[in-house]
Parts: C-alpha cells; sequence; structure tokens
C-alpha cells in the first residue's frame, strides 16, 4: 500500500468514544459523499468498505435510526461501492439536523455544512479534519517528497477545513486540480503537525523516521557533491598551472625564475594531483596554502605574459 493509504487506514481504526467527536467524523463524510434523495431519504456512498462499516456504526451508535447497508456496482463503471442508507425521511431529517447539514442546490443534492457549531471543541476539529483526509486526502512517501493535500466538495467546506487547520497551526495553501479546490502543505514540519492533529500517531512516528533518513541522505549527497565539485575544480586548476608551467619551460626555461618558483614549478610538475595544501607541505621550507597559491600565480602571471607576445 501507498503511504498515504497507510495512513487512512490507521485513521479509519480510530473510533473516538465522545458523541460530539463522532457527529463532527459524520459530518464530514456524509459532506463529501452524503446525498438527500428524492424520497428524502439519505445515502451516504463509498468505494472503501472500511468507511462504510464506520459509518454505519456511528450512526447506529449516535442516533440510533433505522439503516439500511447495501453493496452494489457503482452506476456506469465496474467497481463495486457501499452505501449505507438512512430510508425514512423523519429520521433522515433528525440525522441532518443532528449534524449541522442541509441540501446544496448548487450540487444536486448534495449537503453542505449550515452551522459549524458542532465543531465547537478542539477534539471535534481533529475528528472532522481525519474524515475529511480519508474522503478526500492524499500525501507523498516521505522518501520522495513532502506533499500533503485535501480536495474539498466545494469551496465552504474548503474554507471550514483550512480554518480547522489553521487553528493547529498548519495553514494550508489553495490550489485546484482538475477544476476541483485543494488544501495543500509543502514542508515537512507543517506535514507531520498535520499527522499529529489527526492522531495519526503510528504514521507520524513512521513519517519522522523515513523524513530523518531522507534528510541524512540528502546531507551525505551534499557533502559528496561539495567534494566532488572542489576536487574537479582543484584538477582544472592543476591541469592549468602544468600548463603554464609547462610553457615557461619550453620558452625561456626555468633558468629565467627565482628559486623559489623554481622549485614550485617543479613541485607542481612532479605531484600534479596534490592540492596546495600537500605542495606546501612538501615545499622546503613548508609553506601554506595561501603562500604555496601566491607562487602558483606569479608563475601563470608569467605565462599570460609569454602568451601575450
Amino acid at each position: 500500500m501507498s503511504f498515504a493509504a497507510d495512513v487512512k487506514e490507521e485513521l479509519i481504526a480510530r473510533m473516538p468514544s465522545a458523541l460530539h467527536c463522532r457527529k463532527a467524523e459524520l459530518c464530514a463524510y456524509f459532506v463529501y459523499r452524503g446525498s438527500l434523495m428524492p424520497d428524502e431519504s439519505v445515502e451516504f456512498v463509498t468505494d472503501q468498505e472500511a468507511i462504510a462499516k464506520k459509518v454505519f456504526t456511528f450512526l447506529k451508535k449516535s442516533f440510533n435510526i433505522g439503516l439500511v447497508s447495501v453493496k452494489r456496482k457503482a452506476e456506469g463503471h465496474s467497481r463495486t461501492e457501499h452505501a449505507v442508507r438512512v430510508p425514512d425521511p423523519e429520521e433522515a431529517k433528525i440525522l441532518l439536523d443532528g449534524l449541522s447539514l442541509g441540501v446544496s442546490f448548487a450540487r444536486d443534492g448534495k449537503l453542505s455544512i449550515l452551522s459549524e457549531d458542532i465543531f465547537s471543541q478542539s477534539c471535534c476539529k481533529r475528528s472532522f479534519l481525519r474524515a475529511a483526509f480519508c474522503m478526500g486526502g492524499t500525501m507523498n512517501d516521505p522518501k520522495k517528497s513532502y506533499h500533503f493535500e485535501i480536495a474539498v466538495p466545494e469551496d465552504s467546506v474548503g474554507r471550514i477545513i483550512a480554518a480547522h487547520m489553521s487553528s493547529f497551526g498548519c495553514v494550508p495553501k489553495w490550489t485546484e486540480r482538475r477544476g476541483n479546490p485543494c488544501l495543500y502543505l509543502k514542508d515537512g514540519d507543517g506535514i507531520s503537525d498535520m499527522l499529529n492533529v489527526m492522531e495519526a500517531h503510528g504514521s507520524l512516528l513512521r513519517y519522522e523516521s523515513e523524513r530523518a533518513l531522507r534528510e541524512v541522505r540528502g546531507n551525505i549527497n551534499r557533502k559528496v557533491n561539495i567534494e566532488v565539485a572542489n576536487i574537479e575544480k582543484a584538477a582544472r586548476a592543476s591541469d592549468r598551472q602544468i600548463k603554464d608551467i609547462e610553457l615557461i619551460r619550453d620558452t625561456i626555461g626555468f633558468g629565467t625564475l627565482s628559486e623559489d618558483l623554481r622549485n614550485t614549478a617543479l613541485l607542481r610538475l612532479s605531484h600534479p594531483e596534490a592540492t596546495l595544501g600537500e605542495l606546501g607541505a612538501l615545499s622546503n621550507p613548508p609553506l601554506g596554502r595561501s603562500g604555496i597559491n601566491h607562487r602558483l600565480q606569479k608563475l601563470c602571471n608569467i605565462a599570460e605574459g609569454l602568451r601575450s607576445l
């Protein structure tokens, strides 16, 4: 399974005992995939059997109403979907009132949140966010990149989700996917905080472990890249210095140089792969990096003068 699927599996398994938390979670499920049917019954539909079972259980515990659970082929598709239906119109109205839901005429009988009073406590916000992620969320494996996203059924629901996320210090950004609004986080710390907010503690531990390994690998790669770049830079400099020294040798000869420059020139020709520090240590008397670099620069200047003749 993907990392996002593992997170959802953990969240679906959480069963809050408080009635207000169960209602907040049910509110999210129904606002995503709940509908008021023409016969005034209410139906919730999902592709995930585990979510359908959770919704059925929560409805029984919270409202003690008559329910019908149906497994069927999705209309126009080969996949199986699971429906939980409240067939009695009066009980359906009790459910909608209890979840502060009403019909969104802009979405063909789908449900919208009428009042935010149902989220009076922080635990209820956590429950709502948990269900919203199960219905519309995804996130990348932290081994690859940091991205957390929740698609929302309409802007008004998105604003509530964004407000709840922000109340915990996880401020999302907005975008669109195939014309639908989405909220997302891209920073590792923010995603870590969101997993904690949703109480996906097992996934959080795995996420932080993978994140730490990724950062260690990244630091090692950066250091290796820097070292390789330094080696390549030193090799290019050495190659240039050797060409300059050979030009001096083949034109005016080393006899025209001072003893210090002659010794440095011979050292560079004898040790083409040596670093400045290593060349300085081989000098007699030993020199520091700046001292040996100064002499080599003088040799380069002499070669440039010869080329301009």
